[in-house]
């Protein structure tokens, strides 16, 4: 398990850079302006998941949106450990969770879609167990 391991992840990582797709915004978003992508580089691994892998903003600022997403996984580490789920707002946003694709027992991919009133912030995201 020890040998399939940084395999393992280093397939979960390149299924959630790359086989999310993109062009459409087929999410079912009921955002009217279009979002715009932050750059995480060098704090994918400081905002609070295993690794971020990605932040997309509308109506907030970057900076602002890495607070948020931070306190989200501190807020389900808070309830429940790496496999958590939070319910509570985190600053004022109101956060939902997509379906989990997971490694049993190594680690999930999963996305989160954060609102309050007309500002939006969509991440997507790493958990290892």
């Amino acid at each position: 398990m020890k040998r399939l391991l940084p395999i393992l992840v280093a397939i979960a990582l390149a299924t959630a850079l790359f086989g999310c797709g993109g062009g459409d915004d087929s999410s079912g978003s009921t955002s009217t302006t279009a979002l715009s992508s932050c750059n995480i580089d060098g704090k994918q691994q400081n905002l609070g998941a295993s690794y971020v892998t990605s932040i997309e903003v509308t109506k907030v600022s970057c900076p602002q949106a890495e607070k948020v997403v931070a306190a989200y996984h501190q807020c389900r580490a808070d309830n429940g450990g790496a496999g958590g789920t939070c319910d509570a707002p985190v600053q004022g946003f109101r956060c939902t969770e997509g379906p989990r694709q997971s490694v049993p027992g190594v680690q999930f991919n999963a996305t989160a879609d954060c609102k309050k009133g007309e500002a939006e912030i969509k991440s997507s995201y790493t958990q290892n167990f």
